[in-house]
């Protein structure tokens, strides 16, 4: 099993990103083995009946389209269920979710943006940009960190970066942990995370878990990363939808 915790730091305009200097920090503080770059890209579509005038927000509708270098060969493609009005907005509805080859991602977005576009508004489009993967403690701990940006426009001189993000993953045994759901966490977990995450920022002036302005998740994930090293093409739902949700509440 692989407890999964994503941080979420905005970056405002006058702001540089600390990726550079955390990834420098890390580096020479603890022994680590570098793992095949991170990347992502999250393309967002909403319902178009969501955009009318006096239409109720919270029912909004949405397809994701994401790309992880976690499980490189795969693009996932989630579609929320229509909420009912009359029952409570705010309880958690499960997406359903396909995966295709990522080779026909593209393909597969201009299909959502013209065919469907009668259904489906473009909303935002989120990439990576200097993404590290580390290894640390034998295995033990994954660390992944990049520059979230929205990709340059023709009209535009470069791209902007939104914000940081700083995945932590622990790689615990199958036998570790096999009590509880398929993604409910235990404070002990959450505290053993925290603590590492201190130990990663000590000495830097990055304070991602006590910021006002930063977002964190922490899920169950299905995956140990010597797996998707060597199963990329295996999917990983769960670690998808952590992104996904995270990303979805990135505008």
């Amino acid at each position: 099993i692989t407890l999964s915790r994503l941080f979420f730091l905005p970056i405002l305009p006058h702001q540089s990103s600390p990726s550079t200097s955390l990834i420098t920090h890390i580096s020479r503080s603890f022994p680590a083995q570098p793992l095949p770059a991170f990347f992502l890209d999250h393309r967002l579509f909403i319902d178009t009946s969501s955009l009318l005038p006096n239409a109720d927000i919270s029912l909004r509708k949405f397809t994701s389209i994401l790309t992880l270098s976690h499980t490189p060969t795969r693009t996932y493609v989630a579609t929320s269920a229509p909420k009912d009005s009359k029952k409570d907005n705010h309880a958690l509805i499960t997406p359903t979710m396909i995966t295709i080859p990522s080779s026909a991602l593209e393909t597969f977005t201009q299909l959502v943006g013209t065919k469907l576009q009668p259904q489906w508004a473009h909303r935002q489009s989120l990439t990576l940009e200097n993404g590290t993967s580390l290894s640390l403690s034998n295995g033990e701990w994954t660390v992944r960190l990049g520059d979230l940006k929205i990709p340059s426009r023709p009209n535009q001189a470069g791209s902007t970066i939104r914000a940081l993000v700083f995945e932590i993953s622990y790689n615990a045994d199958s036998d570790e942990d096999s009590s509880g759901s398929d993604t409910e966490v235990h404070k002990d977990d959450e505290g053993m995370i925290r603590s590492f995450l201190e130990s990663l920022l000590d000495g830097t002036a990055v304070r991602i878990d006590n910021s006002t302005n930063s977002r964190d998740l922490f899920r169950k994930t299905g995956m140990r990363v010597q797996d998707s090293t060597k199963s990329p093409s295996v999917a990983d739902f769960s670690l998808a939808t952590l992104y996904m949700d995270m990303l979805r509440g990135s505008r």
